[in-house]
């Protein structure tokens, strides 16, 4: 069932990275610098998918630049239409929504557990505290004990 999972979101993520969404943007090399000050220095720019562009370095790595990290002329010197950098904000608030939605469900799910635990040490308590204080048998051998009269 894991194995299939995983086939499953392999297919899944290489669908999404070569959707009919993307913009090609032809292998350009250059330098820019990102709204924070970054200068991506002498990079091969691949695409832009729904959230940003892709780009990759001589030396075999690459990345992504999120389109709110970029400015609107620079977009537009790349043909990048500007609704993409809305569709790319609703994209960030839905995944931020779901990964709160998650975290509250993961943080609900750990509250039950340590209360379903601490009820069990409760329990586990009051048992032992119960066995303690029940009157001990016996200790006088069978012999001495009191018998019950036979009954014919």
């Amino acid at each position: 069932m894991k194995t299939l999972t995983l086939v499953c979101l392999s297919l899944l993520v290489a669908t999404c990275a070569f959707s009919g969404t993307d913009i090609d943007l032809g292998g350009k090399m250059m330098t820019f610098t990102n709204l924070q000050g970054h200068v991506f220095a002498g990079v091969k720019l691949d695409h832009a998918n729904l959230d940003g562009v892709i780009y990759s370095l001589t030396n075999g790595g690459g990345g992504l630049v999120k389109f709110k990290d970029l400015s609107p002329d620079f977009l537009a010197s790349l043909n990048i239409p500007p609704e993409r950098l809305e569709i790319a904000l609703q994209r960030e608030r839905a995944d931020a929504e779901q990964r709160l939605r998650y975290d509250a469900a993961v943080r609900a799910l750990a509250l039950k557990q340590r209360q379903q635990q601490t009820l069990a040490v409760s329990n586990a308590l009051a048992q032992a505290e119960a066995d303690t204080n029940q009157p001990a048998a016996s200790t006088q051998p069978a012999a001495k004990r009191a018998k019950a009269p036979k009954v014919r």
